[in-house]
């Protein structure tokens, strides 16, 4: 029974109405790794913007790469969701990248970030675009590989495997490498990126629109001229969006897990310590006997008090290293 709380326990908590939104403590997750040990990292910075860079190489490359037989008119690069997909990384990493940038590079704004009640607005479009850039990018790679890739109609040049393949592949190691969280509600976003889509598919057909061969739909597999294939497709890439969002929800949970194995965190929490003149003493680990009743604060064995928030300074406690203000930090 233990066991199968430890795993269903998780999956139920997603589903508390405070999952439901876009709020998160500690705000600076999303301006760290999950893996660095200090509060700003030069190396994270730098990886930040390698791929900021890097998505944005790959949307001048495939912008730029003209395949044999198709159209030369450049506006039908905007057509097709696999271009909306790297376009979307390309985004989503630079708002990244200068988020961690004014995060590095000004203390006033990290002080600000630390004391949010709230994610402001920056923070709430990168979380949602971080989401659906993705989901996404595997869906691309899963969809294009196994139903559109014609060997026969497309080469397996360098820009091919950028955006089928290394788009998704370099996301899901972002995945790995991030602080912020994934919370298995917001599966809506990627779905209903999806559903745009769709639309945006059916509208431009009806009205004419071709695509790069002059076929006059954007992908044979979604083709309106037959509705109910179209629609059966749709499903099925809706579907298979749900079932990727799950799996990278998971892996998420591992790696939070796995933080947690490596670094073995000891928590204090804020209980009890004895009362003055109750003869007893705290454990060698800073607990106390279970005999022993207390007056609410428990220190670690340093001595440092782990309740944040107001300092009782008439009961003797007053610990600098948690004040708002760098006032009483000048004399150290």
């Amino acid at each position: 029974m233990s066991r199968l709380h430890v795993i269903v326990h998780p999956v139920k908590k997603e589903f508390r109405r405070d999952k439901c939104g876009f709020d998160h403590s500690p705000a600076d997750d999303f301006v760290k790794s999950q893996w660095q040990s200090r509060t700003k990292s030069v190396a994270y910075l730098i990886y930040r913007w390698l791929i900021a860079l890097f998505f944005t190489a790959v949307v001048i490359d495939s912008m730029l790469e003209k395949e044999e037989g198709s159209s030369s008119n450049f506006w039908l690069y905007f057509i097709y969701l696999t271009n909306w997909g790297v376009m979307l990384c390309m985004l989503t990493n630079i708002l990244g990248a200068i988020l961690v940038t004014t995060w590095h590079f000004h203390p006033e704004y990290a002080d600000k970030l630390l004391n949010m009640d709230s994610l402001t607005s920056p923070f709430v479009i990168y979380w949602s675009m971080h989401i659906i850039s993705l989901v996404l990018s595997v869906v691309i790679t899963i969809i294009y590989w196994s139903l559109l890739y014609n060997a026969a109609e497309s080469s397996l040049n360098a820009t091919n495997v950028l955006t089928h393949a290394c788009n998704s592949i370099f996301m899901f190691i972002d995945l790995l490498i991030v602080a912020h969280p994934l919370r298995l509600l917001h599966m809506f976003l990627p779905v209903t990126f999806g559903i745009i889509f769709a639309i945006f598919s059916f509208i431009y057909q009806k009205c004419g629109g071709l695509n790069r061969r002059g076929k006059p739909y954007i992908y044979h597999v979604v083709d309106w001229r037959e509705p109910l294939n179209a629609t059966l497709v749709v499903i099925g890439v809706l579907l298979l969006t749900c079932c990727i969002y799950t799996i990278l929800f998971t892996v998420y949970k591992l790696r939070t897990l796995l933080y947690r194995r490596i670094n073995n965190a000891s928590y204090y929490f804020p209980t009890t310590a004895p009362y003055a003149g109750s003869g007893e003493k705290s454990t060698a680990n800073g607990t106390l006997p279970k005999t022993v009743k207390g007056t609410g604060i428990q220190h670690s064995p340093s001595g440092i008090s782990m309740v944040l928030g107001t300092v009782n300074t008439s009961a003797g406690y007053d610990n600098a290293a948690f004040t708002k203000s760098t006032e009483k930090l000048a004399k150290y």
